[in-house]
């Protein structure tokens, strides 16, 4: 394969100025029926061009053009990179797709388009013996180029058919040119229209008082005039770059946190990232990159399609974007929804495009006006502290200064629970099975008093069974002494001193099986009713009783002010359980080692309450006050912060 650029390019030239100006070759002149039907071929494909609506149709009229004509092998349309984020140039197959193409020929193929683009003329290369690649620029259309490869291997027919597609190639531009000159045209009648809508549009929006009403009548404006489903302005702050939510068309409330408004918000922000109009669904695959926010908007349910476009001021600074959305679909059961909204669409797509300047100069006024809101706080503020007006204030501010010099009290609030003053416990005499448990948790008891009783059967079979051997031992120790066995005589009486203690402590466990009262008080724990029958371990607690005449208050003080508490400090006590009293009390003593208690890091202080009613119960909570001094009330109001300030600047 020869080079990519090579000399013979203006062979195709020189040929492409014969058959334009010169006479026609002797080939061409002994076919004139070929040529007069090539000429109805070219009268068919301008009509066809000129009525298409968008660069599929031109390209659809191209393709029936030459493969009628020139029979290319290849037919490629490149499309140059824009300036928007993740474009590149690109290759699309017109008769077929072209990522068959080989690498190196793809190359090929987009060198001799940035070449034909940059010389703005139709180039003619060779890439083998063969094959012929024409490079067409189309004219109107910003370095799009037309490429062809045609196939000369047959002589003379071939040199025919690569004159045929130069003919045509030049045919071809100035057709798309006449076509781009009418897309402007009919543009130009577009944009006076747009123009006027904007302008009563703006002047709608000019009547509002601040910006939160004014990106509300711009919202529900252009609902109206795009007949769309919903239209949401985001306005961005002067000197920040992050666009927000403003107004939704219908004066739905919007909510920041909702999941909904950040999908809405990152749309917008994606749509100035972009710094062009973004749809979804994609109509343009060129146009389908960074758009993964309007994907997921429309896969949230929210809408079926949407436009959404960047306003920018003149020097690129960004001003805010603007959401449309449409709910109705394509495959919609009322004849012509689906066609109307995609009429809906285009329109919306080529309204903000064409009104982009104008709409940012209108949000350009309500972020100023956003911002204007901040300015006349401050401007109150300097008028607040005119010279009057600043006596006023010193005056005042003197006022608060004496007021926080005043000694109060400093009241360091806290929470506690009561504690029995001492805690008696109950425990099993020995092993053994638990008859009956007489008294429950909150019994008031008395010293002595029957709690629970122990089984004592198996205890007294036992002790029969060791009256019996001890007997038995008795009689074969008085027969070897009346043998003078001395020897078994005295093993017999060993055996009748170890039956006699086991007989000793069975007797006294049977005398033993009532479990009493330690002391006078209420039954904390112990609740054995369902237990009874229960095998019991010797030592085993059954029952705490803790006395009701005194209690202890334990005091949880935070671990920031236990500095300022010291023993002997008076304590105002309210409980939960008699919120209609009120204790006094001081403080005995605090715990040297803090504790963790409900996630918070605590020292504990206690105090002696007496309890001459028997109201209070062990565990019951409530609020304290310790009066830890007198001090300036400023120190009372500042001086957490004060610290903290110091300790987070090392000071």
């Amino acid at each position: 394969m020869k080079p990519l650029l090579a000399n013979d390019r203006n062979d195709a030239f020189e040929m492409a100025e014969v058959h334009a100006s010169g006479p026609a070759p002797a080939s061409l002149d002994a076919r004139p029926q070929q040529q007069s039907g090539l000429f109805e071929t070219y009268a068919t494909a301008r009509r066809s061009l000129l009525a298409a609506r968008d660069l599929k149709g031109v390209q659809a009229a191209i393709v029936s053009l030459l493969s009628d004509a020139a029979g290319p092998t290849l037919l490629a349309w490149f499309h140059p990179a824009g300036n928007q984020i993740g474009q590149k140039d690109r290759l699309e197959g017109l008769l077929s797709p072209i990522d068959g193409v080989s690498g190196p020929l793809k190359q090929q193929l987009l060198v001799a388009a940035k070449e034909a683009a940059r010389r703005n003329e139709i180039l003619g290369f060779s890439l083998s013996p063969s094959l012929r690649l024409l490079s067409a620029p189309m004219p109107g259309l910003s370095g799009h180029c037309l490429l062809a490869v045609v196939d000369t291997s047959s002589e003379p027919l071939g040199q025919n058919r690569e004159a045929t597609a130069v003919h045509s190639l030049l045919l071809l531009t100035s057709l798309v040119g006449e076509w781009t000159t009418a897309c402007v045209g009919a543009r130009a009648v577009e944009d006076s229209q747009t123009v006027a809508a904007l302008i009563e549009l703006i002047s709608h929006v000019q009547a509002s008082d601040d910006a939160e009403s004014a990106c509300q009548r711009l919202a529900d404006s252009l609902q109206n005039h795009l007949a769309a489903d919903k239209v949401i302005v985001g306005l961005c702050r002067q000197g920040m770059s992050e666009c927000r939510a403003m107004a939704i068309s219908g004066g739905a409330i919007i909510d920041r946190f909702s999941q909904e408004t950040l999908l809405i918000e990152s749309v917008l922000q994606e749509s100035l990232v972009r710094s062009s109009v973004g749809v979804w669904p994609v109509r343009d695959p060129a146009n389908r990159h960074a758009l993964l926010s309007h994907q997921q908007l429309v896969e949230s349910g929210f809408a079926t399609s949407i436009v959404c476009a960047p306003i920018q001021s003149e020097t690129g600074k960004s001003v805010g974007s603007i959401l449309v959305t449409f709910s109705s679909t394509g495959n919609s059961r009322v004849p012509g929804e689906g066609v109307q909204t995609l009429e809906n669409i285009l329109e919306a797509e080529r309204f903000l495009r064409a009104g982009a300047g104008a709409l940012a100069g209108c949000l350009s006024v309500l972020q100023k006006l956003a911002d204007s809101q901040i300015l006349r706080t401050i401007q109150r503020a300097r008028t607040a502290f005119s010279k009057s007006r600043l006596m006023i204030a010193g005056w005042v501010a003197s006022g608060i200064s004496v007021v926080l010099l005043l000694p109060f009290s400093y009241g360091i609030r806290c929470s506690l629970e009561l504690q029995p003053v001492e805690r008696n416990y109950a425990a099993a005499p020995f092993a053994g099975p638990l008859e009956e448990c007489l008294v429950e948790p909150g019994d008031v008891v008395t010293k002595n008093q029957l709690l629970a009783r122990m089984d004592g059967r198996e205890t007294r079979w036992e002790l029969a069974e060791v009256q019996a051997n001890l007997n038995k031992a008795t009689k074969e120790r008085n027969t070897h002494l009346s043998s003078r066995d001395f020897g078994n005589a005295a093993i017999a009486g060993h055996e009748i001193q170890r039956l006699e203690q086991r007989a000793a402590l069975l007797s006294h466990r049977d005398t033993s099986l009532e479990i009493r009262s330690p002391a006078d008080g209420i039954v904390v724990s112990g609740d054995h009713r369902e237990a009874e029958g229960v095998p019991l371990e010797m030592g085993q607690t059954l029952f705490e009783i803790a006395p009701l005449d005194a209690m202890v208050v334990e005091l949880c003080i935070p671990e920031d002010d236990v500095r300022h508490v010291t023993v002997g400090m008076p304590v105002r006590i309210q409980l939960d359980a008699v919120p209609e009293q009120s204790i006094e009390a001081t403080i005995r003593t605090i715990h040297p080692r803090a504790e963790l208690k409900d996630g918070e890091n605590i020292f504990v202080a206690e105090a002696d309450i007496t309890n001459p009613d028997s109201i209070l119960r062990p565990g019951m909570r409530g609020s304290a006050r310790i009066d830890a001094g007198r001090n300036a009330l400023g120190w009372n109001l500042f001086h957490k912060p004060v610290a903290w300030l110091l300790g987070s600047l090392g000071w």
